[in-house]
């Protein structure tokens, strides 16, 4: 093997993740909302471009053993390590290749999936124009594309900056210095500049975007030479030249104004002839820089409907729960529910406050609709007794629609295998206790990537493998804490003693980090 290396991927791994957007699952649900009947998780192909070092797409092939899974990359050195994993594991269905994009023809066959993350605007022109051409030949006629990329007009600040960098660290190779100095210039000219301008304000937010990310991520993502942003429309143009539509944003939220105000969205209505324009507005209006866009082939006729009937064929889950705890659904009056991020949902209905607030007790198990409105009537208690369920579960639908396309619920066509019950021998997923081994970072059931703080948290996973009782467990943490040899900092201890109520505690927490398997 060559001493140089081949690609800057070479040169400096780029710490890959899980992407939840990219699931085949959330994938197949967005497409049904718009008419489109993709390939079940479950059963599916996918072939991920630019793949990493697979830590997208394993845990997808570990969550389907029934489907197939393909990823290529052009660096060698970072399949390697993929290919290793996926070896460790034992998977059969998921193949990594180091291969270039433009290479890909016939032969690799055709997907329901199609997933190029992080790749359009960090490849030349021809290569984007080649992935736009994969999408048209190697999707399955029902099949979905996803494509991200920076996006205007969001990007014009981060371009900004990327200039002030680049111009600085022109020359320099080494990622280390690069990055060093390419901080370092970036702090002094937003320091340097007016506290009350609109340009000090933007250099200074800048400054603190670019001081949380991985020197790694900042090497490779803002100090990349020749990364490109676009705007909505012209990305969707360019796949209409390939006989590909635009589908939808991989994000529900994206695709509600219920969050701006009536005149606002009056004017929008009056100014928007359809879906990309739609959202192209959205874009100027919120300052987008990063868009998740779904591509389906042109001939496929969409429908998207708002038919509230629609939600009731999903699973769905939230983890917001009311601002006041004490809150009684049956009571007259609104009442709001938060979601970590901070968002908030606000309702009046009755059936619709008792709903949310069971959806957010089974947090992250998903619901499916029947059994939502038998928890929603429960919780009721006799208020139910009076209630027109025909009606009433109609607005109940209608509502969770609305949520769902505000990003507040998520709802799965084939939801994760998780549980928030404590079975008598509790079992945590196997590819998160594999994971932990060797990184704090890990894979949950839905898809989202997990921080596990602390070497007792960590031994702790490992130790949930579906053959022990909470007792066991005790006992079994306690001696291998016992066992373990002291870190440079003496031995860790838990933060409290290691009992059957921490343990059942504990327990917990991973069933709401999704972590337990059903």
């Amino acid at each position: 093997m060559a001493d140089a290396a081949h690609t800057p991927y070479d040169a400096v791994f780029y710490p890959g993740l899980a992407y939840d957007y990219t699931h085949p699952d959330r994938l197949a649900t967005i497409a049904s909302l718009n008419g489109l009947e993709s390939a079940p998780a479950p059963r599916c192909r996918v072939l991920e471009l630019g793949c990493g070092a697979g830590s997208n797409l394993i845990p997808m092939a570990f969550q389907y053993p029934d489907s197939e899974f393909v990823g290529i990359d052009l660096s060698n050195s970072t399949v390697d390590k993929g290919v290793e994993e996926i070896a460790d594991l034992g998977l059969k269905n998921i193949t990594l290749r180091a291969a270039d994009i433009m290479d890909v023809d016939a032969s690799y066959g055709a997907f329901d999936y199609i997933i190029a993350h992080g790749v359009y605007s960090w490849v030349p022109e021809p290569v984007r124009e080649k992935v736009l051409e994969i999408f048209r030949d190697n999707l399955t006629p029902r099949g979905v594309a996803y494509v991200s990329y920076n996006s205007y007009p969001g990007s014009h600040l981060r371009n900004l900056t990327r200039d002030i960098m680049l111009n600085h660290v022109h020359g320099i190779e080494d990622m280390g210095e690069r990055v060093a100095q390419a901080r370092g210039i970036l702090k002094f000219v937003a320091e340097a500049s007016a506290k009350d301008s609109a340009y000090g304000v933007v250099l200074r937010h800048q400054f603190e975007r670019v001081q949380k990310m991985r020197d790694e991520v900042l090497f490779h993502d803002d100090l990349l030479e020749g990364a490109a942003s676009f705007l909505l429309r012209d990305v969707v143009r360019s796949a209409e030249q390939h006989g590909l539509q635009y589908l939808s944003d991989a994000t529900f939220a994206r695709s509600d104004w219920g969050h701006h105000s009536d005149e606002v969205s009056a004017v929008l209505e009056r100014l928007c002839d359809n879906v990309v324009e739609w959202h192209q507005y959205l874009d100027f209006i919120e300052g987008h820089g990063f868009r998740r866009t779904l591509l389906c082939r042109a001939d496929i006729d969409l429908e998207r409907s708002a038919d509230p009937e629609r939600i009731k064929r999903y699973r769905l889950a939230t983890s917001a729960k009311p601002v006041d705890p004490g809150m009684d659904p049956a009571a007259e009056g609104v009442a709001s529910f938060r979601a970590p991020t901070g968002a908030t949902l606000s309702t009046d209905h009755r059936l619709s406050k008792a709903a949310l607030l069971h959806l957010g007790e089974c947090w992250p198990r998903p619901v499916g609709f029947a059994d939502l409105l038998d928890g929603a009537i429960r919780r009721l208690g006799p208020a139910a007794d009076s209630l027109n369920l025909a009606d009433e579960g109609q607005a109940l639908a209608g509502l969770l629609l609305r949520a769902a396309n505000g990003g507040h619920i998520a709802i799965h066509l084939s939801p994760p295998q998780l549980t928030v019950d404590l079975s008598e021998r509790p079992k945590a997923s196997l590819l998160a206790r594999r994971q932990v081994v060797t990184s704090p970072v890990v894979t949950n059931q839905q898809h989202r990537t997990v921080m596990l703080e602390g070497d007792v948290v960590r031994r702790f996973l490992r130790l949930v493998d579906g053959t022990r009782t909470v007792d066991d467990l005790v006992t079994d943490l306690r001696q291998a804490l016992a066992d373990a040899e002291p870190g440079p900092d003496g031995p860790e201890t838990p933060l409290e003693p290691v009992s059957r109520e921490s343990v059942e505690k504990n327990l917990r927490l991973l069933a709401q980090m999704g972590l337990l398997v059903a």
